[in-house]
């Protein structure tokens, strides 16, 4: 029975404490501690109570099925965007200051932005520091340091990009700031602070 390492991973999904998630349930952070290290389980008269707080189904805290309880934890949409879970072992890490010593992972995109069957999106909560290029459709809540960026769709940068060339021929580019740009062709900027660029071109 896996009910011990369900609970901590919809808390963790949920971002509670052991004790916040106490809190809700009028219960003791040691209670919760022994439901996760399977050392004890939850009152029946509870059950309800801790799916509603972890939200999920009494069903979803007794299953085997893990990614059943990732689409109940209320952090994957149904839509077509691509979200990346960061975990540590088996703990989900919450957003920490990225630096470029910061472990990191790589994600590749189709290069064919006409094949609407491979045609990826991706929205990072953080800051994107790439060595080469970052190809498709991105939405970053913060800073983009790249290479180069290459997109058929959208590029919607909250904070500030850096990039050596930016080619959006059918795209659009939303960005806080543009620094750093040798070249630009694109045929939608909207820009909200300043635009350092050798070259800009209108790609339409």
């Amino acid at each position: 029975m896996k009910i011990g390492e369900n609970i901590k991973t919809l808390r963790k999904a949920r971002g509670f404490t052991q004790e916040q998630l106490a809190d809700r349930l009028g219960v003791s952070f040691q209670a919760v501690s022994k439901w996760e290290n399977n050392a004890n389980t939850p009152d029946i008269a509870l059950l309800p109570a801790l799916a509603k707080a972890l939200g999920t189904s009494i069903d979803r805290l007794f299953s085997e099925n893990d990614q059943g309880l990732w689409e109940e934890a209320d952090m994957i949409k149904d839509d077509d965007v691509i979200r990346i879970v960061q975990l540590q072992g088996r703990r989900v890490l919450k957003a920490v200051p990225f630096s470029k010593n910061s472990a990191s992972f790589s994600i590749s995109f189709p290069r064919d932005c006409n094949d609407q069957t491979q045609y990826f999106k991706v929205e990072v909560f953080g800051h994107v520091i790439a060595d080469g290029s970052v190809n498709g459709d991105v939405i970053c809540h913060g800073n983009i340091d790249c290479s180069d960026i290459n997109s058929c769709g959208l590029i919607q940068v909250n904070g500030n990009l850096s990039a050596n060339k930016i080619n959006l021929p059918e795209g659009k580019l939303v960005c806080g700031s543009i620094a750093e740009c040798h070249e630009i062709r694109c045929s939608s900027i909207e820009c909200k602070g300043d635009i350092h660029s050798t070259s800009i071109m209108n790609a339409t």
